[in-house]
């Protein structure tokens, strides 16, 4: 039997294992095939893979730097801002480092103690809990049939954990959306990100973030049958918008959660505890969870430093900072996503380094070479 039960390896769930695996004896798994070299066709996290100055923030304080196989240039600080709607542009300097997500994700699984116990390729068909002990049940990458049982279990599975669902049924959920994102050859020269907004594709944005000799262009859209369709649109609104990119290379696609309220947050309870996208904690903003991924691990790793035995009360106390965070996030996104306020704010120039409207159609200043 193992004291921790971990499900997903992504910053939440392998930083656990990192924190606690020499303590404790821990079982770490994921859907993906963390253990190879990513190829063609691998199951792959959909993020634009922008270390956030709260993510760097936070990989410091746990005494890390980030090695150079993770880092993709260009290195850029600045985002423009589409309103597509308005045809208005905004650019604003910003400090983020330029990452592939993969190798990010596998650089963190590297740093997990040896006697952690991996199971990569793994994904969970079965949860059920007694008063001292939960009973899992996994299909292996072999398609063979793996049971477990566990002191204690962490739901670090993303946005549609299945942890969650089984083990708080009853507990609110945040909003789901579907991100939808693409790799295309890049023929452009602009030299920022992009953050866009059009109210007629989606409530949330998307966004465009140039990778080596491509270019990654995502978007979020309230889950449905019509993100796919959503999300061709915007590609095609945005090269009517000026920007050139060529052909698409791969696409990929994920369930993202956006929460509203305090009260879709759920850090778990008991022998079942949650972290990350899973508990709910992600921007409400932006959707940047990496932050909060590597926070709440390190939440949870100090709730358990004492013993298992009152670790759950222990977490929810320490995630109380994340979670008035995500509040104050989502009073934010109000004035992000009201058409009337963001374009008051792009019109004003206030913080931004240029802003000038642009008409519908017509090339975006930067967009084109």
């Amino acid at each position: 039997m193992y004291d921790i039960a971990i499900v997903g390896a992504g910053p939440a769930g392998s930083t656990m294992a990192r924190l606690l695996g020499d303590r404790y004896r821990v079982l770490l798994v994921d859907r993906r095939r963390l253990d190879l070299d990513p190829s063609a066709g691998a199951l792959k996290k959909p993020c634009g893979g922008l270390l956030a100055p709260a993510t760097q923030r936070e990989l410091a304080r746990q005494g890390l730097g980030v090695p150079a196989r993770v880092v993709v240039g260009p290195q850029l600080f600045a985002v423009r801002t589409l309103d597509l709607d308005a045809g208005l542009t905004s650019l604003y300097q910003r400090f983020y480092v330029n990452v592939e997500r993969e190798e990010f994700d596998r650089w963190l699984v590297s740093l997990v103690p040896p006697r952690v116990e991996l199971g990569f390729g793994w994904r969970l068909t079965h949860f059920e809990r007694d008063f001292t002990r939960s009973f899992l049940r996994f299909t292996t990458a072999e398609g063979g049939q793996a049971g477990v049982s566990s002191r204690l279990v962490v739901g670090a599975d993303g946005a549609s954990s299945l942890v969650r669902r089984l083990a708080f049924p009853d507990a609110p959920t945040p909003s789901r959306y579907s991100a939808i994102q693409a790799e295309y050859e890049n023929s452009s020269s602009d030299a920022s990100y992009g953050a866009i907004f059009d109210a007629s594709l989606t409530d949330f944005y998307g966004w465009t973030i140039p990778k080596g000799d491509t270019l990654t262009i995502g978007a979020a859209f309230p889950a449905g049958r019509g993100a796919p369709a959503g999300f061709e649109a915007l590609v095609d609104r945005l090269r009517q918008s000026g920007m050139r990119f060529g052909t698409r290379l791969s696409r990929s696609s994920a369930m993202i959660a956006r929460p509203t309220s305090l009260f879709q947050l759920c850090p778990g309870a008991g022998g079942v505890l949650l972290a990350g996208e899973a508990a709910g904690f992600i921007s409400p903003s932006s959707a940047e969870g990496i932050s909060y991924a590597l926070k709440s691990a390190a939440c949870l790793g100090r709730a358990l430093y004492p013993g298992l035995d009152g670790a759950g009360a222990r977490y929810r106390s320490a995630t109380w900072p994340l979670a008035l965070d995500v509040g104050a996030k989502a009073l934010k996104s109000r004035a992000i996503y009201g058409a009337s306020t963001r374009r008051l704010i792009m019109r004003s120039g206030v913080g931004a380094i240029h802003s000038q409207p642009s008409a519908p159609g017509v090339p975006a200043a930067g967009f084109a070479p």
